[in-house]
């Protein structure tokens, strides 16, 4: 048997002790969902673990209601993910957060960053992000659960599910998953990300660059209609994209800004390589200045695509525009 607040896992050897279980739920009716989700959460309450949900709104409001009293219980946190998470870059940082309030104490998470509606970048984004995981929490008192409407999702994100996750639940019981290819996913996720030619630039090429450049991207921003929240995000973004180039490379750092329907894109190219794909995603706190830079970056956007190879690597992170402003040519 596995250790308290764990699921029983069948391998088909003999059973093991895994600190960390993450495992993927492919489920086809709100029924199902509440018939595997619903005796995770109670189960975690039940043994004194904490348990944070993370669901999109419609399923906040289903287990909300099936939780009853238990859902003010202390130790239980229920979240929108659309609210906290919608860069899926963003989410880790959360999950580690909340990990680490209580190292010597098991928690669990439900974790349903992939839902229908989400763009074909944010579900390459969800698939990176799940990949990750097993590496971010590897050796972790930590249960996480991930929930994947196979009625509305495509075969291609489900597929994705099953090489992210080394287990699927199924039947309210664990199987290794015989899709597993953490290494494969992150590959295909890690593709060129194309320059965008109708693009306004700037260069980067030292640190005197840096309030002109905020400036260039302060003009733009305006001129396309972002709101003067989303300009001080901007600022920010293509400040630390910037100086994280002018650190770690030797060479220049060109800025690229677009619009992209509801968004505008603030991308970075340099001649650096991302050797560490969990730099920007976990909270780096007060001793890790050198990820702090991509760490606001991720929590500021709301989408972050990565491409890094040994040419170079490209950051585009997309803010969100107001509805219906600016120019739209």
């Amino acid at each position: 048997m596995m250790e308290s607040g764990s699921a029983e896992v069948t391998t088909g050897t003999e059973d093991e002790h895994r600190p960390f279980v993450h495992s993927a739920f492919l489920f086809r009716s709100q029924a199902e969902y509440l018939e595997t989700v619903l005796p995770f959460v109670l189960e975690g309450l039940a043994t004194d673990e904490r348990v944070l949900v993370a669901v999109p709104g419609e399923y906040v409001a289903l287990l909300s209601a099936a939780l009853g009293g238990q859902g003010s219980r202390a130790g239980l946190q229920l979240l929108d993910i659309a609210e906290v998470a919608r860069n899926p870059s963003r989410f880790l940082a959360l999950e580690g957060s909340f990990a680490e309030e209580s190292p010597d104490r098991r928690a669990r998470i439900v974790s349903q960053v992939c839902w229908p509606g989400r763009t074909s970048d944010e579900f390459v984004a969800c698939m990176q992000h799940e990949a990750l995981v097993n590496t971010a929490f590897q050796g972790r008192p930590l249960t996480v659960l991930c929930p994947f409407d196979a009625q509305r999702l495509g075969d291609e994100v489900l597929a994705g599910a099953r090489a992210a996750h080394p287990m699927l639940c199924e039947g309210g019981s664990l199987h290794v998953s015989p899709d597993y290819a953490p290494d494969e996913v992150l590959a295909q996720c890690n593709q060129p990300l194309p320059a965008n030619p109708g693009a306004v630039t700037y260069m980067v090429r030292k640190s005197d660059d840096l309030k002109p450049a905020r400036s260039f991207a302060v003009n733009y921003a305006g001129w396309v209609g972002l709101s003067q929240d989303g300009i001080e995000d901007l600022q920010l973004v293509a400040t630390e994209l910037a100086t994280n180039s002018l650190m770690y490379t030797d060479g220049a750092c060109r800025l690229a800004f677009w619009r992209d329907a509801d968004h505008l894109v603030c991308e970075a190219r340099d001649s650096g390589r991302l050797d560490d794909p969990l730099v920007g995603r976990l909270d780096p706190g007060p001793a890790g200045p050198a990820s702090r830079g991509l760490y606001l970056v991720n929590a500021i956007s709301d989408l972050v695509r990565t491409h890094t190879a040994s040419t170079g690597t490209t950051i585009q992170a997309y803010l969100r525009m107001s509805p219906s402003s600016g120019p739209t040519g």
